[in-house]
């Protein structure tokens, strides 16, 4: 089973970072691969089991269900339900370590899936490694133009 660990600082206190991430059908205010993002069924957003449905910039529908939203521990875990991605079992943890009198925080990224045919020069993992990367690089510049709650 690929997976793929990304950890990288932000800057910001946790609290301003946790105040967008936690916001899981909010994804496409931040994301540059998502151009919409919305909760379906009118389910709340931050409901565990709730589902999120993400156009891709290329048209392409994303569906992850929210598996754990952990306020105290700044942490949220959701799975591919459908993709257009040759992946299965697709699990993803976020996690944020605030950093100790100081305004930047660890945000810890965590991907695990299976990969549906053989994939021996790690293309797929180098793949969710760039999505990573962008929302990482985007949610700075999202709260760097001033957009936390």
């Amino acid at each position: 089973m690929p997976m793929v660990e990304y950890n990288a600082l932000m800057q910001g206190s946790a609290e301003r970072v946790w105040s967008v991430l936690k916001q899981f059908g909010e994804i496409g205010q931040w994301h540059p691969a998502i151009s919409a993002s919305v909760i379906e069924d009118g389910q709340p957003d931050g409901m565990v089991g709730c589902i999120r449905r993400l156009t891709l910039q290329d048209g392409g529908i994303l569906r992850e269900r929210l598996m754990a939203l952990d306020e105290r521990n700044m942490l949220v875990s959701y799975r591919f339900e459908e993709a257009p991605l040759p992946l299965d079992n697709y699990v993803a943890t976020v996690k944020l370590v605030p950093l100790t009198d100081q305004d930047t925080t660890v945000v810890q990224w965590l991907a695990s899936f299976d990969t549906r045919d053989p994939d021996p020069h790690g293309l797929h993992a180098q793949s969710i490694r760039d999505l990573i990367v962008s929302g990482h690089e985007n949610l700075q510049r999202h709260l760097a133009l001033g957009h936390a709650r």
